[in-house]
């Protein structure tokens, strides 16, 4: 497993406020936004690679989302404003948003057609499959479940981020910088600012505020 297979190429959001340094061209941007306890921004994708011990068939039934946690994003975000660069991968769109999270099939950007459960892999026959998780909203932390049967046997493939739970976070309401390597510096970007009821929201959390300090 690859976790997140598009990291280094996206945005971040980073929970201080604070205006970050800007990396050089020649740093690992994963790392750097990594050490600065970065999180992916709206969007991020983990790549499973499937294969059996040997070539006799498991059967895949299905993969399930685990929304472990949500909550109100926090922070600002940065956009890195880079763009990313065998087997043909399996897509799954999950939307961490929706009144029931699901990791739905869909087709590829290069075509390939959206193939639903089940999957048949062996040593001889691997499967790898995309998983984007998406969010606009929440502070959103979640697991997969991937449910197999070979012969008589069968379990559930708990998968996450080493002992960590997956997580993205939402940018609608953030502020977001934008890197301008020509100028070396941050460019905030219009954002939670030009969002409908952003602000009645952060009015209404100022009056709540006072409420209870008075």
């Amino acid at each position: 497993m690859d976790s997140p297979e598009d990291a280094g190429c996206k945005s971040y959001v980073f929970s201080s406020d604070t205006k970050l340094s800007v990396p050089s061209p020649s740093e690992d941007w994963q790392a750097w936004a990594t050490r600065r306890g970065g999180t992916a921004a709206d969007l991020t994708t983990i790549r499973l690679t499937l294969q059996g011990r040997s070539t006799n068939s498991v059967v895949l039934h299905g993969l399930r989302v685990g929304v472990e946690s949500r909550s109100r994003p926090k922070g600002a975000a940065y956009d890195l404003g880079l763009s990313c660069g065998g087997i043909t991968p399996r897509h799954f769109e999950v939307d961490l948003d929706g009144p029931k999270v699901v990791a739905a099939p869909r087709a590829g950007d290069d075509g390939t057609p959206a193939v639903n459960f089940p999957y048949r892999i062996s040593s001889t026959e691997p499967e790898v499959f995309l998983v984007h998780a998406r969010t606009g909203t929440c502070d959103c932390r979640f697991h997969l479940n991937l449910d197999w049967t070979s012969g008589d046997r069968k379990g559930t493939l708990r998968i996450a981020d080493g002992k960590s739970p997956f997580r993205v976070i939402g940018t609608q309401q953030l502020r977001l910088f934008e890197l301008d390597m020509d100028k070396q510096q941050w460019v905030k970007q219009p954002g939670a600012d030009t969002v409908p009821g952003a602000e009645l929201g952060r009015q209404a959390q100022r009056s709540a505020d006072r409420r209870e300090t008075a």
